[in-house]
């Protein structure tokens, strides 16, 4: 599983409640997080190198948590590399499947690199669904550096306000950050008055993991960061602190650059 910095944890959250035997590398590039605000090209590099480290850590089964670094975009360089052995699950498919029978209006939150890649405008307008998207741009960021919600609270009653004045029933994160900081969109919500309904894809996304890649092992979690980070180790420690696990420093991500 790789992600830009915290984020991601928030799916190995559901995957381990949903199978807490599978073995799991987890890469954070907590050197580099977040993604939301680079360029494409800046986050082609990134993934690439994400991949290249997974990979030679013997990972063959791949979730990507971070959506603002497609890997199906990025099948030439993956071809390039010969890192094509990789079979990813992504966070689009799951949520696209799982919200589009319900026939609601959907307002997608995410960051400006997710918003402007378009991939879950499409894959919405590929079943004739269209759906409205909030772009909030300094939100992962905020979460990444461990931000006071005094300061984060702002930013999103402003995205909800938005949201809700596009009619939102339902309001799904596309940037795995966001759960971290659900109870200030409830409480944003219950200020707009609005009944919408908050969706976080990470459950959705840990089933499909475990119907594609099976989740049978021994339970060993490791997590590499690009540099070491007091916030990530203090959120690893509340989320999976019942649980053996490693965190080990990986060094910078563009060492992988020499070995191209």
């Amino acid at each position: 599983m790789f992600d830009s910095g915290i984020g991601g944890l928030s799916v190995l959250r559901a995957l381990r409640t949903l199978a807490p035997h599978v073995d799991v590398v987890y890469f954070g590039d907590t050197e580099n997080a977040p993604y939301g605000e680079k360029s494409s090209r800046e986050i082609a590099t990134l993934v690439s190198m994400a991949l290249r480290r997974l990979h030679a850590q013997g990972a063959t089964n791949i979730i990507n948590a971070c959506n603002s670094a497609s890997v199906s975009a990025l099948s030439e360089l993956i071809d390039l590399l010969r890192l094509n052995v990789f079979d990813v699950v992504e966070m689009v498919g799951p949520t696209v499947s799982t919200l589009a029978p319900l026939q609601k209006k959907i307002v997608l939150f995410g960051t400006p690199a997710t918003i402007q890649a378009g991939l879950y405008q499409r894959a919405f307008e590929e079943l004739g669904i269209t759906i409205d998207t909030v772009a909030i741009p300094p939100l992962a960021d905020l979460i990444e550096k461990g931000a006071s919600a005094e300061e984060i609270r702002p930013v999103v009653e402003r995205a909800v306000k938005e949201a809700v004045e596009r009619g939102a029933e339902i309001i799904s994160f596309s940037c795995t950050h966001y759960p971290f900081v659900k109870n200030l969109f409830e409480d944003a919500l219950q200020k707009e008055k609005s009944a919408a309904v908050l969706f976080d894809p990470a459950e959705a996304v840990a089933q499909e993991a475990a119907r594609r890649f099976g989740m049978e092992g021994n339970g060993t979690l490791r997590f590499l960061v690009s540099k070491e980070s007091p916030i990530f180790e203090s959120h690893v420690e509340r989320l999976f602190g019942s649980a053996p696990y490693s965190i080990e420093p990986a060094g910078p991500i563009y060492w992988a650059l020499k070995t191209i």
